[in-house]
């Protein structure tokens, strides 16, 4: 169970790292623009439903590992105090990816805001913005679950 949830943490970081590291300016090369805006739209859909089999897969498995823990997740311990702070900070991550991907939509063919995508295409504007919320709080409950592996 810890090998799928932490096969799902590296897809969802290491996706979410390579899209804006890599993939989005490499986008930003390409001409026409128009053919810029249908890549990273077609790109975006695909890697959003990667994102949410991830965080599933990251529920699920996070929920059947605390189910087994036992005694230890209390709240009353302090590992537990810290899982309740990893679950929370991850509880935020999914609110933002929910924010991204049904309020901004910027990856729907029929967008009403094609500039956003226009935005995170040149690294700026709302959307991306967000994206870059989520792979922080990503890497701050990564960071987090280190710290509670080591107590």
């Amino acid at each position: 169970m810890i090998w799928i949830h932490l096969v799902a943490v590296a897809t969802l970081i290491g996706g979410l790292f390579f899209f804006l590291v890599v993939f989005r300016p490499t986008v930003q090369s390409l001409r026409p623009e128009s053919y810029q805006v249908e890549v990273m739209r077609r790109v975006g859909k695909r890697f959003s439903t990667l994102i949410w089999i991830s965080l599933i897969i990251l529920l699920l498995t996070g929920a059947s590992t605390m189910l087994h823990e036992g005694d230890s997740a209390r709240i009353e311990t302090t590992w537990g105090v810290v899982l309740m702070v990893k679950l929370f900070v991850f509880a935020l991550m999914v609110g933002l990816v929910i924010i991204h991907d049904f309020i901004l939509d910027p990856y729907h063919a029929s967008s009403k805001r094609p500039e956003e995508l226009t935005n995170l295409i040149a690294g700026k504007g709302k959307v991306y913005a967000t994206q870059q919320g989520i792979l922080l709080l990503s890497l701050l409950v990564l960071l987090i679950a280190s710290y509670l592996t080591a107590m």
